[in-house]
């Protein structure tokens, strides 16, 4: 494959401060919880429910706003709430200003489970969309990561630093820290192009192919772009006076250089409204880009991590910062080697992988809690084999349930309804969070520890045979050829 130019680089880079910023927010209270609640007299639960609630509503907007506005302008837009969420929650002077804070931290946050990955597959060329594309779930670790580094002065007794000469919180720091990558997106996506496949959808065939020329460099392939080839077909026609000449937005004009539409829509090209969704043509669609985000969240991957703290108290691990930095230096380092993986295994492959393996790992670890010690298996090796099994299962998450969701949704749902499908099947993630957040304490106290893990060992099976049944592949493949597999011509 011939070399590409760093614009493409730059332009994934600038949107992936999205992801980064993202990982960060949904992470940095984790370790600090306390501290804020002692400080401003408020539940950090609140807190956690409001960052979640706004989530999903700026996954549901977003989709949307990046229909009218285009993904990277979208995304510049969205800077400014996370910028907003970030310096509220640092200089707040009170609970109620924490939780909008973290309520407009949420909205980002959501905004960009969108809008990221969307920008990234409308920009790669073919043959590494799927590399490129994992690589938003590693900015998520990696802002998840970051945001337990940035607590480890707690681990030391740091609570509080002197900056020009007062007094401050260090959790106060720790909010603060999002501030500059939000500064940075926003300068930095003004220098990068718009989605060439949102252009073409809007009838700006010139300004796509420009843009493609620039991000592909020799890599670009009009053969990929079936709407490139028609408007050129049609521009020779026009040129020997068989049909009548393209408009100017068809042809890239001037009309609509940049900026939001008031009706989301360009020329002849329009994006369809919500009641769209349910239309027969898509039901074969919608059913799997639902079931994707909805099965991650299915696999009890929150509530595990959450209650990993135990397990690791029982395998002699006594600080939870330190596992919490395990899980997470474990999750990213996994879903580096996945993003490796992606063009050569193949989406599917690694979902029924990914989704076999934690079902295995969760029967294996409840086996160990509900089993009589033995001498094969003494109760002394418990702790050790628990962390051994959550471990595994965190792995096994990395290769395929982490990442392939967010890469997937761009792939498989056209683009007449990219923008209300991709919000809502976004907002399932995040709204079944919530849900399955409320409910596992009700899991806990009814079926204990080992019954909990056998119930999401249970539904990661089925969610493989799922997968197995409907998965369909994208590796290699246009998203032109992807939607005719799905939805037809």
């Amino acid at each position: 494959m011939p070399r590409l130019p760093a614009l493409l680089y730059f332009a994934a880079a600038s949107a992936l401060l999205g992801s980064l910023l993202f990982g960060y927010h949904l992470g940095v209270l984790n370790t600090c919880q306390t501290h804020v609640e002692a400080d401003l007299h408020g539940s950090g639960g609140i807190l956690v429910t409001g960052f979640l609630m706004g989530a999903t509503a700026g996954s549901l907007l977003s989709g949307r706003l990046a229909d009218r506005c285009g993904p990277r302008t979208a995304s510049a837009l969205n800077t400014s709430v996370l910028l907003a969420g970030a310096a509220l929650s640092t200089f707040t002077g009170g609970f109620w200003v924490m939780l909008a804070g973290r309520v407009a931290a949420g909205l980002g946050s959501g905004a960009a489970s969108v809008l990221c990955p969307r920008y990234l597959a409308e920009l790669s060329p073919v043959a590494i969309r799927g590399s490129l594309g994992t690589l938003t779930q590693v900015t998520v670790n990696v802002g998840i990561l970051c945001s337990y580094l940035v607590g480890l002065p707690y681990e030391q007794g740091t609570d509080t630093i002197t900056l020009f000469g007062h007094q401050v919180q260090w959790w106060r720091v720790m909010f603060g820290a999002a501030i500059v990558p939000a500064l940075v997106q926003f300068v930095a996506l003004a220098r990068c192009p718009e989605s060439p496949l949102w252009l073409m959808n809007a009838g700006q065939t010139a300004r796509a192919e420009k843009a493609l020329r620039r991000l592909h460099g020799h890599a670009f392939r009009p053969q990929d772009y079936p709407k490139l080839q028609q408007a050129g077909a049609a521009a020779a026609a026009a040129a020997e006076g068989t049909q009548p000449l393209l408009s100017a937005a068809e042809q890239g004009g001037s009309s609509h250089e940049g900026g939001c539409t008031s009706s989301g829509q360009h020329g002849q090209h329009r994006s369809l409204g919500w009641s769209a969704l349910l239309q027969p043509r898509y039901r074969r669609v919608m059913v799997l880009a639902s079931a994707i985000p909805l099965l991650q969240q299915l696999s009890g991957i929150n509530s595990i991590v959450f209650f990993s703290t135990k397990v690791f108290e029982q395998a002699g691990l006594q600080s939870p910062i330190v596992g919490s930095i395990a899980v997470g230096a474990t999750n990213l380092g996994f879903t580096l080697v996945a993003a490796a993986l992606m063009e050569r295994a193949g989406r599917r492959f690694l979902l029924i992988m990914s989704f076999s393996g934690m079902a295995a790992c969760l029967a294996t670890l409840a086996a160990f809690m509900l089993l009589p010690s033995t001498r094969f298996a003494p109760k002394s090796l418990e702790g050790a084999a628990s962390l051994a099994c959550i471990m595994g299962f965190m792995v096994c998450f990395a290769l395929g349930a982490g990442p392939i969701p967010f890469l997937v949704l761009p792939e498989i749902l056209p683009q007449e309804i990219m923008g209300t499908a991709q919000a809502f099947c976004t907002s399932l993630n995040w709204s079944s969070n919530i849900l399955i957040g409320a409910c596992f304490p009700v899991m806990l106290s009814t079926l204990g520890i080992a019954g909990s893990y056998l119930v999401f060992a249970a539904l990661c099976a089925s969610s493989a045979l799922f997968f197995h049944r409907h998965m369909v592949e994208t590796k290699g493949q246009t998203v032109e050829a992807i939607h005719v597999l799905l939805v037809g011509s």
